[in-house]
């Protein structure tokens, strides 16, 4: 009764059951940690260390994508540069069009989120990006669209090279996913349904998750092998099993 009011409820609040391994979780830590030292590094060559600080918030939310889910659909080239890049864009017009306010700033991020919705490129801690260039400091605003060069691209380029460096460096993390031969759409008579079915399943249910139709397959690959192995493990143990209770009839009846 509690284990299953207890499985309801983490269900509910959305807990994750996250089975990664404790060295998995250092190296997404360490990493990030590294990658994040850099991009300071670069921000405060260009602004003062307040707004330094405020640009670096957040890349580093983008951090947690690139260094702990380096798989996910959130966390690929495309979604990382376009979705700052243009949300940085869409801030640095509306503040030169409307000045410095919440509201302002609350608009932008709204019309940054249908962008890139639009452009393909969702990406959350765009949302911040956007945020920034509206209600930053005067370093901010005194660069205009010259942010977008310096340091925002510079900052996202150094993140991004840091993401493909040390995230290949682990065999099981390839950073695209593309890299990742194992979630190839591999043509197999077996599977009930192919990659175009999730592909209509999402459509169908009009939804984003931050999981790539080709991750989705690879899961469903892996299970599948997986299920196949179990049923032949049993289908083997069956002829030990009737030959045990064969043997003990036997014995019963003498």
């Amino acid at each position: 009764m509690l284990t299953s009011l207890y499985r309801n409820t983490a269900q509910f609040i959305g807990i994750e059951t996250n089975k990664t391994s404790h060295f998995e979780r250092l190296i997404s830590g360490v990493t990030a940690f590294v990658a994040l030292l850099s991009v300071f590094y670069f921000s405060r060559t260009f602004l003062s260390i307040p707004d330094s600080l405020l640009v670096l918030s957040s890349i580093g939310a983008s951090a947690v994508l690139l260094f702990a889910v380096p798989h996910g659909a959130l966390s690929q080239p495309w979604p990382f540069l376009m979705g700052h890049l243009i949300s940085a864009f869409i801030g640095i017009s509306f503040f030169q069009a409307f000045g410095s306010s919440f509201i302002t700033g609350a608009i932008a991020v709204g019309v940054s989120i249908i962008t890139m919705h639009y452009l393909r490129c969702l990406h959350p801690p765009g949302g911040s990006t956007a945020l920034s260039c509206v209600v930053g400091g005067n370093s901010i605003h005194a660069m205009g669209y010259e942010f977008l060069l310096y340091p925002l691209a510079i900052n996202l380029l150094a993140l991004l090279i840091l993401a493909f460096v040390i995230n290949n460096a682990f065999y099981w993390r390839r950073y695209p996913s593309f890299l990742n031969r194992a979630i190839a759409n591999k043509i197999d008579e077996t599977h009930i349904f192919e990659i175009e079915d999730l592909y209509g399943a999402l459509e169908k249910e009009d939804m984003f998750i931050d999981v790539s139709a080709e991750e989705l397959m690879n899961i469903y690959n892996t299970a599948s092998n997986n299920a196949k192995t179990r049923q032949q493990q049993l289908i083997a143990k069956r002829p030990k099993l009737a030959r045990r209770l064969s043997i003990k009839r036997k014995r019963g009846k003498l």
